[in-house]
């Protein structure tokens, strides 16, 4: 067992507190034994007392006096008990057998009991050696009035009180001992149960450290750990996923460097070597230039979303008027748009909205919703854009007809890298960073974006804006 294993802190924590709490059940314990024990033993000499004073006092009465004497003896063999018998005077009348004639003559009882006891008081009193027997005693005086007696004294040895509470302190000692023991076992098991899962999940993190993402752990319970097990699972599976997202962006952005740059290489090579008459030469750098456009839209693309991942955004937030924002931005389409014959539906929910934030980046999210949408449109398809007022903020909706998103790629649509299956993936120019862009913009503005979509039923993306703030 590693020094510094959750197993070891967790038993040392355990045997930490049950050596606190068997510590202070046993203060406890000694406390109310002791006590309990000793008001049990002082009612039980008043109870003695009182039925040797009614033994008495019948006694007397019958001039029958030779069953108290055989109580009296009976009550010293096996109750352990001694009495005396007190006159008027504070002096002993009688005596059980164990009381011998020294003592008696000495008369070593304290006078004060006597007289309280001659008051008509039941009194009880712990003695040192000496002041009553040669053993401290515990004595209890119980007064009654026959003849010239006064009251009787019941004594029982505390010593033999004291040994009899060590036997009751040692039983429940050692039950304590071997429940607690019970404890560390049960408390052991309980670590190692607690401790298990962690270590397989920390062998799996660094398996998955070391480049492996299809590593698993067990989900073996439904508790905080059977939780935490599946966010590990739904981790490595996040991480699998990535992985895989990035190498297909890899792939795809090698794909699409690699054609327009063997398309330029191409035509540069056959206007050099003479393949490609003077006459057309304007026609083919016309392409060549197109493509080089191309390639800077490509990388600054990068550039962005790089810059927006690095939290590197600036805005330059105003207020604005959505409404003719979104219109610019559908005139802006039209070509794409009547290559398709699609139409574009605005519904706005206000002749005007003015909104706060950044224009030119809430157009550049305009610019590639609605590019999407215009890009996975059927022939003679129609996309939808609409305004819905929350509160303080707006919501846009931008909505095609298109082949739609599968739940599965729903949860990574917003990615880095990530593209679509080859069904929705039409168009084979795109690089993957278009909405993780659009994304980024919205979180820069405090906003959210989101998407709706069922296979076939075309795609929803909603966004939101914060309203301007109205002019007293």
């Amino acid at each position: 067992m590693k020094n510094d294993s959750i197993v070891r802190k967790q038993m040392m924590l355990y045997m930490a507190t049950i050596a606190i709490f068997v510590a202070v059940v046993c203060g406890a314990l000694t406390i109310f034994y002791t006590k309990h024990y000793m008001a049990e033993k002082r009612e039980e000499l008043i109870q003695q007392g009182e039925k040797i004073a009614q033994a008495y006092k019948k006694g007397y009465r019958t001039g029958n006096l030779s069953e108290l004497s055989y109580e009296l003896q009976i009550l010293e063999s096996y109750m352990g008990s001694g009495v005396l018998v007190i006159n008027e005077n504070g002096e002993v009348a009688l005596a059980s057998p164990g009381f011998n004639d020294e003592f008696l003559e000495d008369n070593r009882i304290s006078q004060t009991l006597i007289e309280r006891v001659q008051n008509g008081e039941i009194v009880s009193v712990q003695t040192k050696s000496g002041q009553v027997s040669d053993t401290p005693m515990l004595v209890v005086g119980y007064p009654f009035s026959e003849g010239h007696l006064a009251g009787i004294l019941m004594c029982r040895s505390l010593p033999e009180i004291e040994e009899s509470l060590k036997e009751m302190y040692q039983i429940s000692v050692i039950s304590l001992f071997f429940v607690s023991f019970l404890g560390l076992i049960v408390s052991y098991v309980t670590a190692k149960y607690v401790a298990l899962p962690l270590m397989r999940m920390n062998r799996a993190a660094k398996v998955i450290a070391n480049g492996n993402f299809e590593e698993r752990v067990d989900v073996t319970s439904s508790d905080e750990l059977g939780e935490l097990a599946q966010s590990f699972n739904h981790m490595a599976e996040s991480l699998q996923t990535h992985e895989k997202v990035q190498k297909d962006f890899i792939a795809n952005i090698s794909h699409d460097l690699r054609s327009p740059l063997t398309s330029m290489q191409g035509f540069l090579t056959a206007m050099l070597d003479g393949t490609i008459p003077p006459e057309k030469r304007e026609h083919y750098l016309k392409i060549v230039l197109e493509e080089t456009e191309r390639l800077s839209r490509m990388t600054q693309s990068i550039v962005e979303l790089s810059r927006a991942q690095s939290s590197a955004i600036l805005l330059d937030e105003s207020d604005f008027e959505l409404n003719e924002l979104i219109r610019w931005n559908i005139e802006m389409l039209e070509p794409q748009l009547e290559e398709k014959n699609v139409q574009i539906h605005g519904i706005y929910e206000a002749e005007q909205t003015m909104v706060h934030g950044d224009r030119d980046k809430i157009s550049r999210v305009l610019q590639n919703l609605l590019g999407n949408a215009a890009k996975f449109s059927p022939q003679n398809g129609i996309i939808e854009v609409e305004t819905t007022l929350d509160k303080k903020k707006v919501l846009v909706s931008v909505k095609d007809q298109g082949p739609g998103i599968s739940e599965e790629d729903q949860k990574y649509v917003f990615d880095r890298f990530f593209k679509t299956d080859t069904t929705r993936n039409m168009d084979k120019t795109g690089s993957g960073i278009g909405l993780a862009i659009v994304r980024e913009f919205l979180q820069a503005h405090g906003e959210t974006i989101t998407v709706k979509s069922e296979k076939g039923k075309g795609a929803a993306f909603v966004f939101s804006l914060k309203l301007a703030k109205k002019e007293n």
